[in-house]
This record gives C-alpha cells, sequence and structure tokens, in this order.
C-alpha cells in the first residue's frame, strides 16, 4: 500500500456544547459564502444528523424540552495516490469506506481513537504578570506569563501533583466501525479506556488515571457534575467518526464551605469547564490482514456557535492561512523568500468577496446605523465584473492596513472592531490585505481555485470560526499563528494544516501517575499533547463570552470613548428576533433590534452604563443562564406559519429564551459612561 496515503478531514473540527444528548452536525460549508447563489443562501449552516448536507432549520436547535443540543463533529477518511507537493493538491483524494477496494484490496474495517483532555487550570494566564503583554508576546524571549492556581496548587504545569489535579483526563477511547457500529463510547471514568495498536486491534489499558475535579476537590456543581467531556459513534452506514463535547457547565472547588468567586473576564482560579481537545487517529484494516495507518486529525470541543452563518471579517482560517504563506512556504507562488508576489493573481470568490460577506451578515449582530448598514450592503453587491477603483475609488484609505502599525489605532477604518495581542483596532491578515489590493489594482480571476473536498473540509471548518481578536478568543486563539502547532515538513505523506502531534504509549501507563503531562508551550518546539489547545482559553469560557459584548479598545486611543464589538460573528451583540418581524402586503418586516443577552435573573443584564449592557452584571449569573441564548441563522431556514419562511434578506433570532420587553437598543456610536462600580456580593451563593 505504499503508493496510496490516507489522511483524516477536517484536519481540525469543533464539537460545541450543549445541554441536550441530542445533536446536529458541525457545519462542512464556510460560513458567509453563498452556497446558492441563485437563491442567495448562505453557508455556514450545521447539518442534521443523519444526513450528507441538509440543513438544520429553525425547529432543530433544541430539543423537546427546550434545551439547546450539542454540536458534533464528524470526520472521514481520504485516499491519495500521489504524496503531495503543491498546495492544493494535484490529487483531489477520494473518501474510503468499508468495503471500498483500494490497490485490490477490500477494507474490513475502519478503527478509530480519540483522547480528550482539558488543561486549562493547569496552564498559564492569558496575559503577562504586569498585564502588558497578552497572546503570543507574552512567550517572547523564553517568557512564560504567570500560572492559574498558583496559590492552590505552586509551582509550574509540569509539577506532578498539579499535573494529577488540574488536569481533567478522559483518557483515550478506540472504536471499531466494523463490529463496535453502533456503540458510543462515552469520555468518564466509568468506560475502560481502550487505544488502537499498530495492527489495528483495540487494546484496553488497565488503571488508566482518568481525573475529573471532583477526584481531587468537593466541587460546587451550579449545573451539574463536570463527569464526562462527551462521547464518540460511528456514523451508521458510512464508517465516519462521531464526536460530541461537553454540557456546558463549570464547576468550583469548594473551600471552608464556600464556592469560588467569578469575578475576572477569563482567569478565574479555583474554576473548570467542560471543553477539551484532542488527536483523532485511525487504523484501516484490509481483508488480507494488513493494515494502514491514517493521517491523523484533531478535535476541538468548545463554546456553543449562536450565528452559525455569521463570517467573521477575519476567521481562524484566514490567521493560520497567513501563517502558512508566510511561514511554511505553502503557496510558493503568492509568497516567498519573505515577501508577496505583486504578479500573483488573486480570486474573486475565494479571496475578496469572504470580506465583504462578513461586513455584510456582521451588521445582523451589531447595532450599525442606518449609514452602516447601506456601507455593508453596497461593499456585498460588489461583483467580479465591476472595476474595482471605479466602484469603491477610496478603499486603500477605508481599510485598515495591517502592515502600518499606525493604524492600529485609527477607529475610523475598516474592519469595525476590536483588535488584539495590544492592537486597538481588528486588521485583515497580510495575506488578506495583499490578494484584496492584487484584485484592487486589477490582478484577480472570478473563479476559486480547484480543491479536493478533503482539503476544502479542512478549510471550511476554519472559516466558520473566530480570528483576528484572540483576547483570548472563542474556538482558537493566538496559537494558529505559531508554526510550532503545527507538522511543519508537511510535504509528502502528511499535508498541511496537521497539528504536530506528540505519539503517545498507551502501554507505559502507570496506575496513581499522571499520563499527560505540561504539553505544548507557544514558540517552543515540545509536540502537542489532548487538552493542549483548549488550554489557552477563558476559565471557565462563560466569563469571556459574558464580557464580550462592547469595549473600549485596549489600548484606547486618547480621548476615544467610543464603543466597539468584540467578537459579533461568534458572540452577537445585538439581534432582530424572528417573533418581533411584522407581517404585511405579503412581506415580513423587521421589529427592534435588541440585545442577544437580555435576561432579568439574578443581577440581571441591564445597567444605566452603555459598556454594560448586552450581558450580565455578574459573571455567574451568565454561568446559570447561559443556555437561554438564541440563534442567528437567514430567513430561509425560518418557517413563518404561513407556508412560507421569513426571507433570504433577512438573518434572525430564533430559539431564545430569554423574554423581550420591547426595549430596543440605539444604534451605534454608543459611549463609555465612566463612574461604573460593579454590584456588591456578586458571585456563586
Amino acid at each position: 500500500m505504499s503508493n496510496t496515503y490516507f489522511r483524516v478531514h477536517p484536519s481540525i473540527n469543533f464539537s460545541r456544547v450543549g445541554v441536550s444528548e441530542d445533536y446536529y452536525l458541525a457545519p462542512e460549508t464556510a460560513a458567509g459564502k453563498l452556497v446558492d447563489k441563485q437563491n442567495g443562501i448562505f453557508g455556514g449552516l450545521p447539518i442534521k444528523t443523519g444526513t450528507e448536507n441538509t440543513p438544520i432549520e429553525a425547529s432543530d436547535l433544541r430539543d423537546s424540552q427546550q434545551n439547546p443540543k450539542r454540536q458534533a463533529a464528524r470526520f472521514r477518511i481520504y485516499a491519495y495516490d500521489t504524496p503531495q507537493s503543491v498546495y492544493p493538491s494535484a490529487d483531489p483524494g477520494r473518501e474510503v469506506k468499508i468495503g471500498d477496494v483500494v490497490n485490490g484490496k477490500t477494507i474490513k474495517d475502519i478503527v478509530w481513537q480519540v483522547h480528550l483532555a482539558n488543561k486549562k487550570a493547569n496552564n498559564y494566564t492569558i496575559t503577562s504578570a504586569n498585564k502588558e503583554e497578552e497572546g503570543i508576546f507574552a512567550y517572547e524571549d523564553g517568557k512564560t506569563p504567570p500560572v492559574r492556581n498558583e496559590t492552590l496548587i505552586p509551582g509550574n504545569p509540569s509539577n506532578p501533583e498539579r499535573l494529577t489535579k488540574l488536569v481533567i483526563d478522559a483518557g483515550p477511547r478506540a472504536l471499531s466501525a466494523s463490529t463496535n457500529g453502533a456503540a458510543t463510547l462515552h469520555f468518564n471514568a466509568t468506560t475502560p479506556a481502550t487505544y488502537t495498536d499498530n495492527t489495528g486491534n483495540i487494546c484496553h489499558v488497565t488503571h488508566y488515571p482518568f481525573s475529573f475535579p471532583s477526584d481531587h476537590f468537593g466541587t460546587f456543581n451550579p449545573r451539574g457534575l463536570i463527569d464526562t467531556l462527551g462521547e464518540m459513534t460511528i456514523e451508521a452506514n458510512t464508517g465516519r467518526l462521531i464526536v460530541l463535547g461537553g454540557y456546558g457547565r463549570a464547576s468550583g472547588i469548594v473551600e471552608d464551605g464556600k464556592p469560588p468567586a467569578l469575578n475576572d473576564a477569563i482567569d478565574n482560579d479555583k474554576w473548570f469547564d467542560d471543553t477539551s481537545d484532542g488527536p483523532v487517529t485511525a487504523t484501516i484494516v484490509f481483508n488480507d490482514g494488513s493494515t494502514a495507518s491514517v493521517v491523523h486529525g484533531w478535535v476541538v470541543c468548545t463554546d456553543p456557535g449562536f450565528a452559525p452563518q455569521t463570517r467573521n471579517v477575519v476567521s481562524t482560517w484566514d490567521d493560520a492561512f497567513s501563517t502558512w504563506v508566510e511561514q511554511l512556504n505553502l503557496i510558493p507562488a503568492m509568497h516567498a523568500n519573505g515577501s508577496y508576489n505583486t504578479n500573483y493573481t488573486a480570486s474573486f470568490d475565494e479571496h475578496v468577496m469572504p470580506v465583504f460577506h462578513g461586513a455584510l451578515l456582521q451588521r445582523w449582530n451589531t447595532n450599525l446605523p442606518s449609514a452602516g448598514v447601506n456601507g455593508h450592503n453596497f461593499v456585498a453587491s460588489i461583483k467580479p465584473s465591476d472595476n474595482p477603483k471605479e466602484k469603491i475609488p477610496n478603499l486603500k484609505s477605508l481599510i485598515r492596513d495591517p502592515n502600518n502599525p499606525q493604524e492600529n489605532s485609527e477607529g475610523v477604518k475598516m474592519p469595525l472592531a476590536l483588535g488584539d495581542a495590544m492592537k486597538s483596532f481588528l486588521s485583515l491578515t497580510p495575506t488578506q490585505y495583499f490578494l484584496l489590493m492584487q484584485w484592487y489594482d486589477g490582478k484577480s480571476v472570478a473563479a476559486a481555485p480547484v480543491i479536493g473536498f478533503g482539503e476544502q473540509l479542512d478549510q471550511v471548518v476554519l472559516e466558520n470560526c473566530l480570528g483576528g481578536r484572540y483576547s483570548p478568543g472563542i474556538d482558537l486563539t493566538f496559537i494558529v499563528r505559531d508554526v510550532n502547532l503545527y507538522v511543519q515538513q508537511w510535504q509528502g505523506e502528511t499535508g498541511p494544516f496537521r497539528i504536530n502531534m506528540q505519539p503517545l504509549d498507551y502501554s507505559n501507563v502507570t496506575s496513581g501517575q499522571p499520563f499527560l503531562q505540561e504539553g505544548y508551550v507557544p514558540l517552543r518546539t515540545v509536540a502537542v499533547e489532548p487538552g493542549d489547545l483548549c488550554k489557552f482559553m477563558s476559565l471557565p469560557w462563560h466569563t469571556d463570552y459574558n464580557s464580550c459584548a462592547t469595549h473600549t479598545p485596549d489600548p484606547n486611543p486618547s480621548g476615544n470613548n467610543t464603543l466597539y464589538w468584540s467578537w459579533p460573528a461568534q458572540r452577537p451583540v445585538n439581534v432582530y428576533p424572528a417573533d418581533q418581524c411584522t407581517y404585511s402586503n405579503g412581506k415580513w418586516n423587521l421589529g427592534g433590534q435588541v440585545f442577544s443577552v437580555r435576561g432579568n435573573e439574578g443581577q440581571g443584564t441591564h445597567s444605566d452604563y452603555p459598556q454594560q449592557e448586552g450581558r450580565y452584571q455578574c459573571y455567574f449569573d451568565f454561568v446559570q443562564n447561559w443556555q437561554k441564548v438564541g440563534f442567528v441563522i437567514q430567513g430561509t431556514q425560518i418557517p413563518d406559519g404561513k407556508g412560507g419562511n421569513y426571507g433570504k434578506d433577512k438573518f434572525l433570532e430564533v430559539a431564545s429564551l430569554f423574554t423581550t420587553d420591547g426595549q430596543t437598543v440605539e444604534p451605534w456610536p454608543t459611549s463609555e459612561i465612566p463612574g461604573y462600580v460593579p454590584p456588591d456580593n456578586c458571585g456563586p451563593a
């Protein structure tokens, strides 16, 4: 089988937490891309369970008990007949399943293996000790930020006691598609740990050191005990792998009979959550008893996606792609020897339109004024046949140049959103900006490059995730810009965009000793273990989601008090509820715009200070009520009860469990009012 190469796709996929046992599948089309140009239908919607690509509707988001469903990550195996030398691959590959014949041999079985863990509580804080360095900058020159939970268990993340007590480790699970196809394996402490050996046999790991918070501490569990990180199963009739994550729970360590404080947006000691990540590997077994290994993938189980069709102007894909183009020689015709080729031909559909569509769609999650809405609609109406300099003669003065540090603090430019890593405002990636300028200078074609479906999955999954603003982020974070995260020698069997996985020898498990170690550290060459991707995110995730509505920039330009949006594509700030629309003359009309997070429970969300609106005043209240947040989807997926739907020209909130009290939001710009003081006694009782 030496002339056939097998790879898991997507290279990285995302499961998302929910409350329900039910689930739908992760999107396999990119958010913000027109998947049906004739009818104006946008992609990025999750897929109905048990279907190939049928998008969900409004009624699929919650179960019969009104609990939000989880999103499952689906993985496939593709075969390639030649080693990869260019990107996109010249060989588009083909999906293989049980019963398929490869080089005269029939695939008898596919044995999948997944290992999930959460290392958040044993990682470093998001910012440096002096609060002046953030993201990748905090790891330069051999530095690291302070560790989380230093007062609870002193030492660095390699301390065995910290590894034992602060890492949630569910261990590995292996599942045979042919013999265990109907089985579901849970990532809890009562399901035996299993792994696949190099002959495709499933082996049991006796005495695996499972670790969950309640094994080591008395815990406060406001929405249930963290006793699982999810489960894995095999999709019926296909042999594809399905991985589900946790239930959106957060647990705190009880001391002196009291739960811990929850008062920071991103770093809360003595807290855990049930997000996770880990490698996805597979072994193919043929009818003659021979086997073939499959290049691994990775699964990340993270926050819910409340606006799945809304593209970020800068996505995780854009950041990862720019890193690969500039530092890993992905497309030498575009970038080589430290510079971009100004003769390179951009693609309007692939490189330009996604930026404009991101601007168009985010208007449904923000409180743009009418002039802003018109401007976003205008750029989204641009066609590949238009003359760019006639259509937008002042484009270069409108778009923030990522190569010019001075423009980091110019809030009047686009994109109109907050930046990260000590930058006040969001910029396109250098690669995005280069390709946009190529189009503007008349060096583009309409059509997108031809790319095989396996590599399409690698791309579209990351296009559905947040980029640009990693403070710390919501799906992945600044580590996607670090080449040490990836297998850098990608040409050949591996292909690009693969996590640099640490091989794990489960035959060496020692009872009572932690199996996982500190693992990956940014700007170092240590390989990546389970739990190493999610550990750079907020702890728990709920506090960051609650706080990331609107803010002044950080650093804030002198004299500025205007509020800007953090993550409007992933975390809607202002929405139009479908049930507030009115019907007249055969057409649905928008109602008023309200805050997506608008509950009255606990301390509630209302504030006289604009910078505090659209979020709970106490972080703990969002931990209790996050599952009530609604979803923003295209009107075509929302039946209107009149035999039709709300239309392709609207993206509306559905399935919210919050009461809409009629109070609508003011159009941007809104301004910070000084003097805000957090409420007293704010936290778990």
